[in-house]
C-alpha cells in the first residue's frame, strides 16, 4: 500500500476512536447530572415531609397553648360565680363557662386528631429519610464509578491523541489538509473502503476502472459521490 495512504486509512482508525471515545467522555457529566437529580428528588421528598411533621407539631403545641388558655380561662369565670350578685351576669358567666368547656372539648379532640396525623407523617417521613440514605450511597457508588470511568477514557484518549499527532506528521502537508476538510465535511469519515464495488462511506457504486485503481492502493483516490479518499483492503 501507498505509505501516505497507509498512514491516512491509520489516522481514520485513530480518529473514529477518539471521536467515539470524545462522545462517551461528554455523557458522562450529564450521567452523573441525571443520577445526582434522582437524589436530589428523594431528598426533596424528605424535606416536605419533614416540614409537614413540623407544622403539624406547631399546630399541636399552639392548641395545647390554647388549651391551656381556655382552662386558665374557665377557672377564672368558675371563680367569679361565687361573687356575682345579679342573676343575669350569672347567666351570662354561666354561658361563657360553657362555651369554654366546648371549646376544650374541641380542642382535645383536634389534638388528638393531631397525634395521630403526626404519627403518620413521622412514619412516612422516617421512610424518606431510609430513601435518601439508599439515594445517597448508590448515588455516591455510581458517581465513583463514573468518575473512575472517565478518568479510564481521559487517559486513553490522551494517548490516541499523541499517536495522532505524531501520525499527522508522517503524511504529506497538502494531504493532510484534503483529510481534514473531507474528516470535517464528511462526518468524521474522510478514508473510505472500497467494498463490493461501492464507496463504504456513500454507498455510491465506483466505476470499474476507478475500482481497480483503488485495489492496487497505489495511489490516492477518490470517491466519485462523495470525495472521500479510498482503499481497498485486500
Amino acid at each position: 500500500m501507498l505509505q501516505d495512504l497507509e498512514q491516512l486509512v491509520q489516522l481514520q482508525a485513530l480518529d473514529a476512536e477518539i471521536a467515539v471515545l470524545e462522545a462517551a467522555i461528554a455523557t458522562i457529566p450529564d450521567q452523573i447530572r441525571m443520577m445526582e437529580q434522582q437524589f436530589v428528588q428523594a431528598k426533596a421528598a424528605l424535606d416536605a415531609a419533614a416540614a409537614e411533621v413540623e407544622q403539624l407539631q406547631k399546630l399541636r403545641r399552639q392548641k395545647e397553648r390554647d388549651l391551656d388558655e381556655a382552662g386558665r380561662e374557665i377557672k377564672k369565670r368558675q371563680g367569679r360565680l361565687y361573687e356575682i350578685k345579679t342573676n343575669q351576669e350569672y347567666s351570662a358567666t354561666l354561658k361563657e363557662v360553657e362555651g369554654l368547656k366546648q371549646k376544650i372539648s374541641t380542642l382535645e379532640e383536634e389534638i388528638l386528631i393531631s397525634l395521630d396525623a403526626i404519627d403518620s407523617t413521622v412514619k412516612l417521613r422516617d421512610q424518606e429519610e431510609q430513601k435518601v440514605r439508599v439515594a445517597q450511597a448508590e448515588f455516591l457508588k455510581n458517581k465513583q464509578q463514573r468518575e473512575d470511568e472517565l478518568h479510564k477514557l481521559q487517559d486513553r484518549l490522551s494517548i490516541l491523541r499523541k499517536t495522532r499527532e505524531s501520525r499527522s506528521e508522517r503524511v504529506e502537508a497538502s494531504l493532510l489538509q484534503l483529510y481534514l476538510r473531507l474528516l470535517k465535511s464528511r462526518d468524521g469519515l474522510a478514508v473510505a473502503q472500497a467494498t463490493g464495488r461501492s464507496c463504504e462511506g456513500c454507498h455510491v457504486t465506483i466505476t470499474p476502472q476507478l475500482y481497480n485503481e483503488v485495489r492496487r492502493n497505489e495511489a490516492i483516490r477518490t470517491c466519485e459521490g462523495c470525495g472521500r479518499i479510498l482503499y481497498w483492503k485486500g
